[in-house]
């Protein structure tokens, strides 16, 4: 019914700090707060796995790296695995407790950042 559902969503904006957005047009949100609130939409479903798709690709320098840490800190609480894709080194070996390398669409190696 329709109050389970807004009670779901606002749990799930709860979850990635913006219970107080739930009246507010997507062109009223920052980047970082709608990339979080993406977050919070695919949370409703209390998915085991989430796959995220380049998802700090959009965002400038100083946003994604709070992000970075907002999504490492979602994870660990929510203790669910994300598929963080992304084509940044960087962004991969700090993102990660394994890598999985692709070349020309082959896994070439799967493994600890540090022992990459």
């Amino acid at each position: 019914n329709k109050k389970q559902r807004h009670a779901m969503a606002q749990e799930a904006l709860e979850k990635v700090a913006l219970g107080f957005v739930h009246q507010r047009k997507p062109s009223q949100l920052s980047g970082g707060q709608r990339q979080r609130v993406a977050i919070a939409r695919a949370l409703v479903n209390e998915p085991r796995v989430l796959l995220l798709d380049e998802p700090l690709g959009a965002l400038d320098l100083k946003l994604r790296e709070q992000m970075q840490l907002e999504l490492k800190k979602l994870q660990q609480s929510l203790g669910i695995t994300f598929i963080f894709v992304t084509h940044d080194q960087g962004e991969a070996l700090s993102m990660s407790d394994r890598v999985a390398v692709f070349n020309n669409g082959r896994i070439e190696q799967v493994d600890s950042p540090r022992d990459l």
